[in-house]
């Protein structure tokens, strides 16, 4: 916590009620608006990287399906030759070098992403002070801030790395398998297709896990750092809402003291998480009060 900005934002707000009272300001700060824009961006050049995958597999594995099966010799009527696996392990191979500009425009736009991301956090940390306090906070202590946001861009250039060999690999097994067992040309495009859904799957739940734990951990700093020690958990109520986060709904949690119910993580945090954390600035405005 920067004693800097905690005292100047405290001095400010005392000299504006001193000459305003409370006129226009709010007790409890509006509910924190979730990034939803910086996650379905992010999702989408996922899923893009992913459309990409099957755009190429289906290219350059469909059409040989049948060659390798016959080269296998998992067929009664064909002969076998022992080079098909590194021939399949070719064509994975040049998938994984077909999409690699599309990994690279992925990188990019995750990076300012990242920096939107963090910019709205600390906007949205503005916008709860000035609705109660009728002040706008000066932010000092950038380097805690700038150490998470490079920490969590590192960690998502090896997401998106790791999402597209995890998927070609994965595709890659499912294929040799497949044709190891000699099984129909249909049921092997069956198998690969299953495996598009998956690599979809897994590239939603890392846009919205990634961007919102960023989100949530720039909240956590902007906050302490005018002295904000806690937050009102706020859950999205509906039916995929997990019975631990509902429970939380509308308790205040210290962002010393995690809930125990969520492994230690705070709103926003845990994998698909859709709640936010509301500033507790009225206990900033009680000291003022009693003052």
């Amino acid at each position: 916590m920067s004693d800097r900005a905690r005292q100047e934002l405290l001095t400010r707000a005392r000299a504006r009620m001193e000459e305003q009272g409370r006129r226009g300001l709010r007790r409890m700060p509006p509910r924190p608006r979730r990034p939803e824009q910086q996650i379905r961006a992010y999702q989408a050049a996922l899923r893009r990287v992913t459309a990409s995958i099957e755009e190429t597999v289906r290219e350059l594995v469909f059409p040989v399906l049948d060659d390798l099966l016959d080269e296998a010799g998992t067929r009664s009527d064909a002969e076998r030759l022992d080079d098909w696996g590194q021939r399949l392990r070719d064509l994975f191979n040049a998938t994984r070098s077909s999409i690699q500009p599309v990994i690279g425009r992925t990188r990019e736009l995750m990076l300012s992403l990242g920096d939107d991301t963090t910019e709205r956090a600390s906007g949205e940390v503005v916008r709860a002070i000035r609705a109660t306090l009728g002040v706008a906070p000066t932010f000092y202590d950038d380097d805690r801030v700038r150490g998470i946001l490079n920490a969590w861009k590192a960690q998502n250039e090896a997401f998106i790395t790791r999402m597209a060999d995890d998927a070609i690999e994965q595709m890659m097994d499912t294929a040799s398998r497949a044709v190891r067992q000699g099984r129909p040309t249909r049921e092997v495009k069956d198998e690969l297709r299953k495996r598009f859904g998956i690599s979809d799957r897994r590239a939603r739940t890392i846009a919205r896990t990634e961007i919102s734990q960023l989100n949530a951990q720039v909240t956590r700093e902007r906050q302490r750092e005018v002295g904000i020690e806690g937050y009102i958990w706020v859950a999205t109520s509906d039916d995929r809402t997990r019975d631990e986060h509902a429970d939380l709904d509308g308790t205040f949690v210290a962002w010393d003291d995690p809930p125990s119910s969520t492994d230690g993580l705070h709103a926003g945090e845990p994998v698909m998480c859709r709640c936010v954390s509301r500033a507790a600035v009225d206990r900033l405005l009680d000291q003022l009060e009693a003052e």
